[in-house]
Formats: C-alpha cells, sequence, structure tokens
C-alpha cells in the first residue's frame, strides 16, 4: 500500500483550521472511502454527509482542491494524475454556511428552489383517467433536467453566487425551473420562468463553471439561456438584460462586430450609463487605459461589416434570411 495525505478543512462551529491525516492507501479507492476510512481509524470527531455511495443521492459533495466533486464517484487515482503526488485538499462546498467540518447547510437553498415552482401543473387535456403522456421525444428534451441530484457542485463553483448571492439563484434552481418550463405537458410554462426572472435570470456572468463541475454533465446555463429566450419571446423585453441581449444581436446582424464602447449606454440608457460609468471613464482616461480615439466610436458610425457578413446573418436570424 501507498501512503495518502489528505488535508481536511475543519469547522467546529466557532473556529476553523486545516488538519492532516495520512494513512495507508490502496489504489482503487474514491474520495469518499478514504473520508470513511479516516472517520473509522483515525478520526471520529470528523463530520460529513454521505447516503447512496452510488452518485444518486449527491450527499457526499465537497470540493477537492477548490474544484467540487462527488467524493462517491471520483477516484483518488485519478486526482493523483491531475495534481501529483502531494497532499490532496478537501473542503467543504463553496457559496455554502458551513454547519461542521465538510458538513453545509441546505435550507436556504431548498427555500431557493421553491421560488422555482417546482411541480408540474398539466394541460387540461390530461386526467387521472387517461394519464398524462407525451412522445418519447418530448420526454427527452427535459430528460436531462430530471438527472439533477441537488448534490450543490454547481452552486459551489458559481462565480456569481461568490460574487453576491443576494441577487441570483444557484444554478441548479434555473435546471429546475427550465425542466418543467420546457415540459410539454405543462398548462403553463412561463409560470416557473416568471418566477427566476425576478431572481436573476439575467445575472448569469457566463462564466460556465456550472457546466464543467456539474457530475451527471447537466447545462444549467443553457437552461437559463432557454428561459431567457422564453421571456423574451413572452414580451419580457424590459430591463437591462434583454436590452443588453438585444444591443449585441444587433451588433452582431448589423456588422459582425461588438461596439463595446456604445453597448453599455445601449443596455442601462445613456443617464444611468454616465451616471453610473462616467467615473471609472474618467479614471481610465487618467490612467491612459482609454484614449480619444476609443471615445469617440461611440459617436461615430458602426465599423464595416465582417466578411461573409450574410452567412453569419442567416446564422443569427434564419427566420429572416
Amino acid at each position: 500500500m501507498d501512503t495518502l495525505a489528505f488535508l481536511i478543512d475543519r469547522f467546529d462551529g466557532k473556529d476553523t483550521w486545516c488538519q492532516r491525516y495520512t494513512f495507508a492507501y490502496r489504489p482503487g479507492m474514491t474520495v469518499l472511502a478514504c473520508l470513511i476510512h479516516i472517520k473509522e481509524h483515525l478520526d471520529p470527531t470528523l463530520n460529513f454527509t454521505a447516503s447512496c455511495r452510488s452518485a444518486i443521492c449527491g450527499a457526499c459533495a465537497v470540493r477537492v482542491n477548490g474544484n467540487a466533486v462527488l467524493a462517491c464517484d471520483t477516484m483518488v487515482d485519478d486526482l493523483l494524475k491531475i495534481w501529483g503526488e502531494g497532499a490532496l485538499r478537501i473542503s467543504p462546498l463553496g457559496n455554502a454556511k458551513i454547519i461542521s467540518d465538510l458538513v453545509v447547510a441546505w435550507e436556504e437553498k431548498i427555500e431557493h428552489l421553491r421560488l422555482a415552482k417546482p411541480g408540474l401543473l398539466a394541460k387540461h387535456e390530461f386526467s387521472a383517467e387517461k394519464g398524462c403522456r407525451q412522445a418519447p421525444k418530448e420526454m427527452q428534451a427535459v430528460a436531462k433536467q430530471w438527472d439533477c441530484i441537488l448534490c450543490g457542485s454547481c452552486a459551489s463553483e458559481c462565480n456569481k453566487l461568490s460574487d453576491s448571492g443576494e441577487d441570483f439563484l444557484e444554478p441548479f434552481v434555473f435546471t429546475h425551473a427550465a425542466r418543467y418550463a420546457e415540459d410539454s405537458r405543462s398548462a403553463d410554462p412561463m409560470r416557473h420562468v416568471e418566477s427566476v426572472l425576478a431572481h436573476g435570470l439575467w445575472k448569469c456572468v457566463h462564466c460556465m463553471e456550472c457546466i464543467t463541475k456539474c457530475p451527471k454533465h447537466i447545462r444549467p446555463g443553457e437552461d437559463i439561456a432557454a428561459m431567457r429566450h422564453m421571456a423574451v419571446a413572452s414580451g419580457h423585453t424590459d430591463g437591462p438584460g434583454p436590452r443588453h441581449a438585444e444591443a449585441f444581436r444587433t451588433d452582431l446582424e448589423k456588422t459582425g462586430r461588438l461596439n463595446e464602447v456604445r453597448l453599455v449606454p445601449r443596455t442601462e440608457g445613456m443617464a444611468s450609463a454616465a451616471t453610473k460609468h462616467l467615473p471609472f471613464t474618467l479614471r481610465m482616461f487618467a490612467k491612459g487605459k482609454l484614449g480619444v480615439v476609443e471615445a469617440a466610436r461611440l459617436f461615430v458610425a458602426d465599423n464595416p461589416p465582417v466578411e461573409n457578413i450574410d452567412d453569419l446573418r442567416k446564422v443569427i436570424a434564419p427566420e429572416r434570411n
């Protein structure tokens, strides 16, 4: 057997510290198997959560070297190939209240989940007697979202939540909203879209960490994009988010180039942009980061279109080409 070291972040409700555990390691062990070994043979005070050991319940999610993983589904051999033979640091999930050691609180996250109004209100044509059927193709459209096990890995690595969670929900909340909004059996899809529209649907910063870290290969970032499209299509076009998307699309369709200088006032309005961004712009001038030419682009005509702009327009707006 080889010797392996885990550096585990501890918390007893008051103090935090990092504790090193060295133990005999055999190839083929998972992170969870190592944690169980530590608790059973080295330190019974170590706290973590786990249940199914089959990557189904999501309870054992932790961070390894700053990356969220399912402990029961992550082979230490694979981690050592990535990080080398040194110690692995095990931490609780990010963007969560820590209760004890690797255990985090879920009460607030579950309350956030309620905002997505999880639960299907079926179309009137369905009944208890006839059932609530859908075609296989329609079922496949939402099958991936149903795979969410509420492990919290996506929320742990979300950069928007790390910056501020006051105006944004956990990525899995948006996925659960999308799975009902896009279900062909739903009598009121916008019920779910509008519920998250008021809680940060347009606040996603597109870091895509929710996609790269999901152990079930769900894509919350795409669910957010799909619901934004549904919101705009249903007439929810007011606000900086929709205006930003429209300005972005307009630039690309017109010239194939994004005019970032003009994007801010078109998104927020000239008065708001001047109030919020003028001090920053002046500091850029003072530091030599913004020249007269760049500033002048705010008032000049658009740049000439890129080569083969018509092909790009067919991709952006196929219905108009």
